[in-house]
């Protein structure tokens, strides 16, 4: 499947592109306000004050970027959300980013998933 081209980039690596720029987490039972992306360190990331584990977490929204371009569509499978309808934008040695559009939300987010958090991608 050529969608799976990996890049030698890692959550952290693609977390420090996104500094002071403002980001949302969601967790089990956790679901953050915006927050600026304050410093990325080796294994926590700093967002208003507070430090996270970004392996731990179900999703980081990047906010702030507008996407211009297509991705692959694909079907998402992910341990806390079903099956997720996206745009498939890059997949690093241990994440994807993607593209969702949410109903409730009105547009399009740009999301960073732990491949831990991923079971399987289908191409659409």
């Amino acid at each position: 499947m050529s969608f799976l081209n990996t890049s030698r980039m890692d959550l952290m690596e693609r977390l420090a592109m996104h500094l002071k720029m403002e980001v949302a987490l969601q967790a089990e039972g956790f679901e953050s306000d915006p927050g600026v992306l304050d410093k990325v360190g080796r294994r926590f990331i700093q967002v208003n004050d507070q430090y996270f584990v970004p392996h731990t977490l179900q999703e980081i929204v990047l906010l702030g970027l507008p996407y211009k371009g297509t991705g692959t569509q694909i079907n998402l499978r992910t341990t806390y959300g079903g099956l997720i309808p996206a745009s498939l934008i890059r997949t690093g040695t241990d994440f994807v980013e993607i593209i969702r559009y949410r109903q409730e939300d009105e547009e399009d987010l740009r999301l960073l998933i732990p491949l831990n958090k991923v079971i399987g991608i289908e191409e659409e």
